[in-house]
């Protein structure tokens, strides 16, 4: 007899061998046992987690003349041949290649023809997600109502894209993950079934690399089965080896020397991995999956344990990095590396990108710098932007500059000098750094800190701003996401303006009602103890065809500021 693969060997033949479905299983068993079948049924969920298997045993216990407890009994002639595909009142379909209105038109030909063996004849439709539109609608009159003799059963990962009206004529049963200890589990039984001894740390890492998916895990373990030694043992090095993954110890050593700035430290520890055959792409999964379970150590404590899954030895190493990072470093860093990530699919350059990715996060977060954008002209005026980090690049949007400082102005050179374009020219900008230590922004304490000292900045008007969206939007959310559309520009103490772009005039005139606007300054009011008004006003048509220079004069409203374009020429 040829090879079977592990998934097909060891698929579950009854309901009580289905596993981590316990719920949709009893369900089943009570309908076949109090008569109770439906016509139609939708399996979804994610791949090998049990959706056609549980097709095949319902199809087989519906027609068990010797059912035991709604489970087929699999030794009569029905379900044996049921399993050899031998009769023909079991109809599998692939959706995928099958998806067409001429399929279904057979189908719906054939439903009134009586089964040949058993009570019912099954249609099982795999992927019913990929048909047609007009296959869908052929399909809809025969599933609301087929003979008596006939059951649909139809399985999807991507439930979405069925249409509603085939959703509304099926019993569906969401088909859940499986969790990593019934994996397991299961891989022991098998295991000991081979005669294959393998650590339990190689079974956690096959199970995790499996994403709750049991075929998936059963797969990648067929493949391991065949590096057993003489004696039958599988070693946690021998699968690291073949899976060009790198061990658990040198990712939290990468970690923290990441932690730590030591860029050079980085850079060896990446060779050395490469040079043993590791896989630079599978390291950045390793790395980001490392600095979740840091973050998630951080934020909930002992229970990372339990939402991890991890060993109480990798808890204590989670537990030490995450005394040394703080949270909104540990957010960054994951962000960065999924953002770097998403590069390596079009690029040949992938070991770069990732040396890359991690030397970026080396540079310390503790040190951040004030760049100043000044549009010399007079020398006199410069526009501030606090705390941002040095090393972000500056693209800061003019139309979103906040507090106005006055600053001496230095001299242009090309090393300090930033230019953005206008409709005809290059207008310089010049850049200044200023070290400054980070702090924390408390939107709530900026609030309060404008309730103490009754007073306002250009740099509130955002915190204002989202104050406001925030507390319309526990009473009324859609009012709340039409407000985001406008521009905030906080005028004088008491008066803020917010402007909608000729783009949004229907959020405009939404918002722009009396007692809105009402409404919107009680908040304001209540929020900072000081009277506040609010005017909504629209666009200018033309402000788009605006230079930049009057944009900017616009959007600032300080005449104290003096805005001139530079002779870039003459600059130079």
């Amino acid at each position: 007899m040829a090879y079977l693969a592990l998934y097909r060997k060891y698929r579950p033949k009854t309901f009580d061998e289905v596993i981590g479905q316990e719920s949709i299983t009893r369900i089943l068993k009570n309908q076949i046992q109090y008569n109770r079948v439906g016509h139609a049924y939708l399996f979804s969920g994610i791949r090998g987690t049990g959706k056609t298997s549980l097709a095949k045993i319902f199809a087989k216990a519906i027609n068990c003349p010797n059912g035991i407890d709604g489970n087929p009994c699999n030794t009569c002639e029905i379900c044996i041949n049921i399993d050899r595909s031998g009769v023909m009142d079991i109809i599998e379909i692939d959706g995928a290649s099958n998806r067409g209105v001429d399929e279904i038109r057979e189908i719906r030909e054939k439903v009134k023809y009586p089964p040949t063996v058993g009570r019912y004849k099954v249609y099982i439709i795999d992927e019913v997600h990929m048909l047609t539109k007009e296959a869908f609608n052929a399909l809809l009159k025969t599933l609301e109502e087929p003979p008596e003799h006939v059951v649909f059963i139809l399985a999807t990962t991507e439930p979405n894209k069925c249409p509603a009206t085939i959703l509304s004529r099926c019993q569906r049963y969401e088909i859940r993950p499986i969790p990593k200890a019934l994996i397991i589990g299961q891989m022991e039984k098998i295991c000991q079934d081979l005669n294959i001894t393998m650590e339990s740390q190689a079974l956690d890492f096959i199970a995790v690399r499996g994403e709750n998916s049991m075929r998936d895990a059963l797969s990648l373990l067929d493949q391991i089965v065949d590096l057993k030694d003489s004696e039958g043992h599988v070693s946690m090095v021998d699968l690291l080896d073949f899976t060009g993954m790198a061990d658990k110890s040198g990712i939290h050593n990468l970690v923290k020397k990441i932690s730590a700035g030591d860029s050079a430290g980085v850079l060896l520890c990446l060779r050395e991995m490469v040079t043993r055959g590791k896989d630079s792409i599978l390291l950045m999964d390793q790395v980001i999956e490392c600095i979740r379970g840091v973050l998630i150590t951080k934020t909930a404590g002992e229970t990372a344990v339990e939402i991890l899954g991890c060993t109480p030895e990798d808890y204590q190493d989670f537990n030490a990095l995450a005394e040394t990072l703080a949270f909104n470093r540990l957010y960054k860093m994951i962000s960065h590396l999924i953002e770097e990530k998403n590069k390596l699919k079009y690029s040949t350059l992938q070991s770069i990108i990732v040396e890359m990715a991690f030397l970026r996060l080396c540079l310390k977060d503790d040190v951040v710098y004030e760049q100043t954008i000044i549009m010399p002209a007079d020398r006199k005026k410069a526009v501030s932007i606090p705390k941002t980090e040095i090393n972000e690049p500056i693209n800061k949007s003019i139309e979103t500059m906040p507090e106005v400082s006055g600053l001496e102005s230095p001299e242009i050179n090309e090393k300090n000098t930033a230019y953005f374009e206008t409709a005809d020219k290059e207008v310089p900008m010049v850049l200044e750094a200023k070290p400054e230590i980070k702090q924390p922004i408390n939107e709530t304490a900026a609030v309060t800190a404008i309730e103490k000292t009754n007073k306002f900045t250009k740099h509130d008007e955002m915190k204002l701003f989202k104050k406001l969206c925030d507390d319309i939007g526990k009473t009324n959310s859609a009012q709340a996401m039409f407000l985001k559309r406008g521009e905030p520009n906080l005028q004088g103490e008491d008066h803020l303006i917010l402007t909608f772009s000729t783009e949004n005039q229907n959020f405009f005139h939404f918002v722009n009602k009396p007692e809105l606007v009402q409404t919107f300054e009680t908040v304001l009011t209540e929020a900072t103890g000081k009277k506040i008004t609010v005017s909504i006003k629209l666009e200018e048509e033309n402000f788009g065809d605006l230079d930049m220079i009057e944009k900017t004069r616009r959007i600032i409203n300080n005449d104290e500021i003096t805005i001139v374009e530079v002779d870039e020429c003459k600059e130079k």
